[in-house]
């Protein structure tokens, strides 16, 4: 669960940091939307093809596996495939 939201996650070990999808982070409840902030102007998230990620917005979430819940920093970028992938942020 993400932000108390149920939906799946893809676990990504090479993944350094947690994405959300634009279209997940607009179902996120209210309270948790407004705590987005734009990201710092020289963020640059970059794949392992070398092509680059846009990231709308930077909010820190609840994320619960199996009971256990931490906050993250989330990166919201628009065309994300999934809908959250987790890294070993």
């Amino acid at each position: 669960m993400v932000a108390g939201r149920r939906t799946k996650l893809l676990i990504d070990s090479g993944a350094s940091l947690t994405l959300i999808n634009l279209e997940f982070f607009l179902q996120l409840p209210r309270y948790y939307r407004q705590k987005a902030e734009l990201p710092p102007p020289n963020l640059c998230l970059q794949l392992a093809d070398r092509s680059q990620l846009y990231v709308k917005y930077t909010l820190s979430l609840p994320i619960t596996i199996s009971n256990s819940t931490r906050v993250h920093r989330i990166y919201v970028v628009p065309k994300l495939w999934r809908s959250c992938i987790i890294g070993n942020d």
